[in-house]
């Protein structure tokens, strides 16, 4: 794998299913930084994702910015130089992060 200590990807969510939230993050290495982004007051799945995922961040809105916004709301967080925007509904290729 190649070096990606200066990528965060950024998912926006809205009361997403955890079932399909875990499919994405499970198919993302654990080395890659992960910003998820809640646009509402409650995340719902945050203590089973902390447990299992220690490279995730999870912020609430408080409310439903919509995808654009609850985006930049993320990429204001990050200091890397690099973001990948993704779909929670997104399962990443094994090889995906190589290229």
């Amino acid at each position: 794998m190649k070096n990606v200590d200066n990528l965060t990807v950024i998912i926006v969510t809205y009361k997403t299913s955890e079932k399909i939230i875990l499919e994405c993050l499970n198919s993302i290495q654990k080395k890659i930084k992960v910003i998820i982004v809640e646009n509402s007051k409650n995340f719902i799945h945050k203590d089973v994702i902390n447990s299992k995922f220690p490279n995730i961040q999870i912020y609430c809105t408080g409310e439903n910015l919509g995808y654009g916004r609850g985006n930049n709301y993320g990429i204001n967080k990050i200091r890397d130089d690099y973001v990948l925007i993704l779909n929670p509904d997104v399962i990443c290729d094994k090889d995906f992060f190589q290229n």
